[in-house]
């Protein structure tokens, strides 16, 4: 079970880019929270990379979730990427053979 406290979303901008850091779990009791953090994150045009290094723990609620945000980004005609998922997530992505909808890249751009 998730502490509110161990979650944490930090965002950076720059130009026409928008870097989001998550830490903590993505799982089906935490999933409501992040999807609300979220509500501001895509914009016409502007490119959203999310970074889940820092990712705990996750389910399938978890990948549910990034689907969720690839929808709403598309729905905002905005880029979106996620780097450094971790395996366990990675894992349900590929079992559930998402790879050609969430694009997930392996490490940060610089």
């Amino acid at each position: 079970m998730a502490d509110a406290s161990d979650l944490g979303t930090e965002v950076e901008i720059d130009d026409n880019r928008e870097l989001v850091h998550l830490t903590g779990e993505l799982d089906a009791e935490t999933v409501p929270r992040r999807l609300r953090e979220s509500e501001d994150w895509f914009e016409d045009g502007e490119e959203t990379i999310i970074d889940l290094s820092g990712v705990t723990r996750a389910d399938s609620a978890g990948v549910a979730l990034l689907l969720e945000w690839v929808r709403d980004a598309q729905a905002n005609r905005a880029s979106l990427s996620f780097v450094n998922a971790p395996q366990q997530m990675r894992a349900i992505i590929d079992f559930c053979a998402l790879n050609d909808v969430i694009r997930l890249r392996k490490k940060r751009a610089a």
